[in-house]
């Protein structure tokens, strides 16, 4: 009997997939769902999609405001120009030179215009998506040279493409 009972009986072995699940009928079936929607699903780049109002800037009136454009020259693409007014004509644009000509020529333009129409309560520079801030920088300390625009709110609008 004592050698009886120092027999022992073989392990079972385990299988290894009696643990464990198979996942790749459940990745297959991911991947036909996401083919399927992707086939499905319309994208139409032209569709109306309702944008939210910006949160960050007020909004001024054109006609309230001495208005600056500032857009880069079209033959270089470098330098960038400054016109008087709403209106882009070669009469109201700011005569190119160095930058203390420029600031001066802004600040007597805003300074003029102020004192016209006293009904302007600001100052609005309009700048395209392009221009550099340095530009945009030059245009504001010609307008900081106009006592009459240090009590006038100014503002930045940038014009991005679409």
């Amino acid at each position: 009997m004592s050698e009886e009972a120092n027999i022992e009986l073989p392990k079972r072995k385990r299988n290894p997939d009696d643990g464990e699940l198979d996942i790749t009928p459940m990745i297959d079936v991911t991947f036909l769902l996401l083919a399927f929607f992707v086939v499905v699903s319309r994208m139409d780049p032209q569709a109306a999609v309702a944008l939210p109002m910006a949160s960050y800037g007020d909004s001024i009136q054109d006609k309230e405001a001495v208005t600056l454009i500032v857009v880069l020259d079209e033959a270089t693409g470098e330098k960038a120009e400054v016109y008087k007014g709403r209106s882009m004509a070669e009469d109201t644009k700011v005569p190119p030179g160095d930058e203390e000509a420029q600031e001066a020529n802004i600040g007597e333009y805003v300074e003029n215009e102020l004192s016209s129409f006293p009904t302007k309560n600001a100052i609005l520079i309009k700048a395209e998506g392009d221009v550099k801030t340095g530009m945009v920088e030059m245009v504001k300390r010609g307008v900081g040279q106009s006592e009459l625009a240090k009590t006038r709110k100014i503002y930045v609008g940038i014009e991005a493409e679409q």
